[in-house]
């Protein structure tokens, strides 16, 4: 802990002195920085601030002016606080000093037996090395911490768990929506913690760097690189303002942690892909070289041309289910999930090639379209946990990447959606799927709260039920007598709420354009409420 004016009293080389503190009780608890005797009247050119100053009075005793003046050099340079030691040469301070010194409070102590400086600067000064000593060794465990949890390739609940045990506070990992990922709570349940969450995080503005702000005083920080951020930590709670200096490096090295973790698990399952999947990937990164290429390496994998030309689709599967943080649990998840595929292959009578595409899909890639149905329905079987989705055919080898990219999609947001007979396709999902597909990248998030923000935010300050004015408005396609009804308002009160709603989104709500967009947005808010 930082060492403050109170600390520096309470230690035997100035207690010894009888200290009696004449003004600025309440600023005693103010730190230090370092500890300067002085008896020049021109005391502030030797100062640079949070300094306690140590006195015998010879540069105030020219005269009650002069005590003045020195208070108000301390108070201009902000020092911590001024000890005088009384003595014949300087029996008092002059009232109009301590008026001054009160004024701004500016700690004042007189010592009413003699003291040894030297004895209490090396005393104020080691205790300030220390506490510095200790910030130091802090700083290496919390680095310390958060480099080991890396290396062994720690979860994202793990590193959050860390962050909460070193700040010792609770620690909740929430993204740019305001959805909580993870909470760490400490000393309070959980649900106790993210009691009305969404409208409390809303009053708390997103901060570029880390900082405290809103009617909270929640210390956050991003997480993200270069701006980049796609979410951020936050420390609720007192801790947030009692202990800030330490708070403040243990969120920002654990959002370090975060987005690192986040990059090596992008790229760490294309360690154990076996061959079938490594054709997938050069297919989808534009590998292959010409169409010619691309097709001869696929008939040197056993699955041959098409009779008569008919092409290709791209399939994906995936678990409905979250999958294990662990990146080792995940890959041998889906190494599992790519051998059931290939079973429900054999069993569908199916040639084609299965391969793992990311820690999260398994591709396939066939020559025939009518055997997806069958596919899927004998994938169930073996897992029923598992969703198979497919692009759109394509008549070149090439072209098969956009059918798989389109795959994984749809899987996406079918693994959310009730299950279909047989495999899921585009025409399954429409626009709700697609921004359902979208719900983790940031642009979405961010073009949801420039639509919706202000609106949200009023709402979250005053309620009123505009937001839920906002979704039957565009429900009934901004036709008002309709909305009249359905709202069961009359005119005279509904008039004056579409004003203050055209307010806050900032665009007029007559405008077809304007409609699509908010609708847009709305859809986008209210998925991810319900995940």
């Amino acid at each position: 802990m930082p060492v403050t004016v109170r600390d520096a009293l309470a230690l035997d080389a100035l207690a010894a002195g009888d200290p009696v503190v004449l003004s600025g009780e309440a600023s005693l608890d103010r730190r230090l920085r370092w500890v300067h005797v002085s008896e020049v009247r021109d005391v502030a050119a030797v100062l640079v601030g949070d300094e306690l100053v140590l006195t015998t009075g010879l540069g105030m005793a020219a005269s009650a002016a002069a005590a003045a003046d020195f208070v108000d050099q301390l108070v201009a340079v902000g020092a911590a606080g001024l000890v005088i030691e009384l003595g014949p040469a300087y029996p008092s301070v002059p009232d109009l000093a301590l008026r001054r010194a009160r004024a701004a409070a500016l700690p004042v102590v007189v010592l009413n037996r003699k003291v040894r400086f030297v004895e209490v600067t090396e005393s104020v000064h080691r205790a300030i090395v220390a506490e510095q000593f200790d910030e130091l060794r802090s700083a290496f465990d919390v680095h310390q911490t958060f480099t080991e949890l890396g290396l062994a390739r720690a979860p994202m609940a793990g590193l959050v768990e860390a962050a909460a045990d070193l700040a010792g506070g609770s620690v909740v990992l929430e993204d740019l929506s305001r959805r909580v990922l993870v909470a760490a709570a400490r000393a309070e349940p959980v649900d106790r913690l993210l009691t009305d969450w969404e409208r409390r995080s809303r009053l708390t503005p997103y901060l570029r760097v880390t900082g405290s702000g809103g009617p909270e005083r929640w210390l956050t920080t991003p997480v993200g690189i270069q701006g980049g951020a796609w979410g951020r930590l936050v420390l609720p709670g007192p801790r947030a303002t009692r202990d800030d200096g330490r708070a403040r490096l243990v969120l920002e090295r654990a959002a370090q942690a975060l987005e690192l973790g986040r990059m090596i698990e992008r790229d760490d399952t294309a360690i154990q892909l076996r061959v079938h999947g490594g054709f997938l990937l050069d297919l989808l990164d534009e590998r292959l070289g010409s169409e010619a290429a691309a097709a001869a390496r696929l008939r040197a994998l056993g699955v041959p041309d098409r009779a008569g030309g008919s092409g290709y689709v791209g399939a994906v599967a995936r678990p409905r289910e979250e999958l294990p943080t662990d990146v080792g649990a995940a890959q041998r998840r889906m190494v599992r999930l790519s051998e059931q595929v290939h079973q429900a292959l054999t069993a569908a009578g199916a040639t084609g090639l299965v391969g793992v595409l990311d820690g999260g899909h398994v591709g396939v890639l066939l020559t025939e379209e009518d055997v997806l149905d069958r596919l899927a329905r004998e994938l169930r079987v073996l897992e029923p946990d598992a969703v198979l989705a497919a692009g759109q055919g394509v008549d070149r080898v090439l072209a098969a990447a956009a059918s798989l990219r389109s795959a994984r999609v749809v899987a996406d947001v079918a693994a959310r959606l009730p299950a279909v007979d047989g495999c899921a396709r585009q025409a399954d999902i429409r626009l709700s799927g697609l921004l359902m597909s979208l719900r983790e990248d940031a642009r979405l998030q961010e073009f949801a709260e420039a639509e919706l923000g202000t609106l949200l935010e009023h709402e979250a300050r005053h309620g009123g039920g505009l937001v839920d004015l906002l979704r039957q408005f565009l429900a009934v396609g901004g036709n008002k007598a309709e909305l009249a009804r359905v709202a069961h308002r009359n005119r005279t009160s509904l008039y004056p709420a579409l004003r203050r709603l055209e307010e806050l989104v900032g665009h007029p709500l007559d405008d077809p354009a304007s409609r699509l967009s908010l609708g847009v947005a709305l859809l986008a808010y209210d998925q991810g409420r319900q995940l």
